[in-house]
C-alpha cells in the first residue's frame, strides 16, 4: 500500500497528528466577528507539504473537520499510485470519496487520460465512470486540464 493510501486510510485523529494545525482570521468580508477572531483553520500535511485552510464556519471545530476533508481530496488529487490500481463504483459515503478520487485519477493517469481504458481497467462502464467523475468537481476540472494538454476532447456532462 502505497503512502498515500495509507494516508487516505486514516481516522482524523490520526491524519491529524500528522499535520501543523494553526488557526488562523478568516479573510473576505468583515461582518462583526470574522476579521476579529481566529476560527479559520490552516492545516499542513507535514509529510506531504500540502496546506488547506477552511474558514466558512464561525466555529474552529467544524472548520478544523471541513479542513480535514478538504486535505483527504487534495491528498487524492495531487499525489499519484499508478501502481495500485482498484476502484469500482463511487461509495456513496463522503468519507470514502477521496479514496475513490485517488484510485479513478491513477487509472486515467496509466491509461494517458482515456476514459474508456480507465474505466476498462477499473471494471466500470465508461458512462458510469464519467458520471462518477462530475461528482467531484475538483476531479472533474483536473481531468480536463490533463486530457487538454493531451490534445483529448473534454469530457462534458
Amino acid at each position: 500500500m502505497s503512502e498515500r493510501n495509507k494516508w487516505l486510510a486514516l481516522d482524523d485523529e490520526a491524519l491529524l497528528r500528522l499535520c501543523r494545525c494553526e488557526a488562523v482570521r478568516g479573510t473576505g468580508p468583515g461582518g462583526q466577528k470574522r476579521n476579529k477572531t481566529s476560527t479559520a483553520i490552516r492545516l499542513t500535511h507535514l509529510p506531504s507539504g500540502i496546506t488547506v485552510t477552511d474558514d466558512v464556519s464561525r466555529s474552529q471545530h467544524q472548520n478544523r473537520d471541513a479542513a480535514l476533508r478538504k486535505l483527504r481530496l487534495q491528498l487524492a488529487l495531487e499525489l499519484r499510485d499508478t501502481e495500485t490500481i482498484a476502484c469500482g463504483p463511487m461509495p456513496q459515503e463522503k468519507a470514502k470519496q477521496p479514496q475513490w478520487a485517488a484510485y479513478a485519477l491513477d487509472a486515467l493517469e496509466a491509461a494517458d487520460y482515456k476514459v474508456s481504458d480507465a474505466a476498462t481497467a477499473l471494471g466500470l462502464s465508461t458512462g458510469r465512470f464519467t458520471k462518477d467523475l462530475a461528482h467531484i468537481p475538483a476531479l472533474w476540472q483536473i481531468v480536463n486540464a490533463n486530457r487538454a494538454k493531451r490534445n483529448l476532447p473534454l469530457l462534458r456532462t
